[in-house]
């Protein structure tokens, strides 16, 4: 497969000291994720801008940028290092998932979408279960598995007429097509490194 790798020592390098949660959950090949969603957000552009003004590799937001302490989101070592620890910020914050791949593509989603959908997927979710539906009553109620807690399941809330954030409803089937694309083409990249060391 034809891959570009100008960026895998920098992407390596930042997941290993910003996210060793993903190599403790999966492999010592999970950055591989990473570079996945690098070549979903930008196709390894280190200038491309998107519509809504994202930048960089990772596509970060300048108000995402300032929070990371980015300063020049064009620089892929500190675009890395900033969209890599404002992943590794979704991961943490998911505590509903406890699955590892579940968990992982939930904060794909909220790094693309926004965490407030997410969050409004759970509750939805729950509630569809019939367990507490907001985090604090689902806590105190001894955190109840369900199946609100898989990103197929609960992925399928976000088109939901309740699932409304500061008024505003999720571009649902781009966060839908977002994760789908992440998933695919980090297949491609472990296949590719299983074929190599065959």
């Amino acid at each position: 497969m034809n891959s570009d790798t100008r960026f895998d020592s920098i992407i390596r390098e930042k997941v290993a000291a910003h996210f060793p949660e993903l190599l403790v959950a999966f492999d010592e090949d999970a950055w591989l994720f990473v570079k996945a969603q690098i070549w979903q957000e930008s196709r390894f552009d280190p200038l491309a801008v998107s519509r809504a003004g994202a930048q960089g590799l990772m596509q970060l937001m300048p108000a995402t940028a300032k929070e990371m302490g980015v300063a020049d989101p064009f620089n892929p070592e500190q675009n890395i290092d900033g969209g890599v620890r404002y992943l590794a910020d979704q991961w943490r914050h998911l505590d509903e998932a406890t699955v590892a791949r579940d968990r992982l593509l939930f904060s794909f989603a909220s790094y693309n979408g926004g965490r407030g959908y997410v969050n409004m997927a759970f509750v939805l979710g729950r509630d569809s279960e019939g367990l507490p539906a907001s985090h604090k009553g689902w806590r105190a109620a001894g955190r109840p598995p369900g199946m609100f807690q898989s990103w197929g399941y609960a992925k399928s809330f976000l088109p939901d007429s309740r699932c409304i954030v500061h008024g505003r409803k999720p571009d649902y089937r781009q966060i839908w097509d977002y994760v789908s694309q992440i998933e695919t083409q980090s297949r491609k990249y472990l296949t590719a490194l299983v074929n190599e060391h065959a």
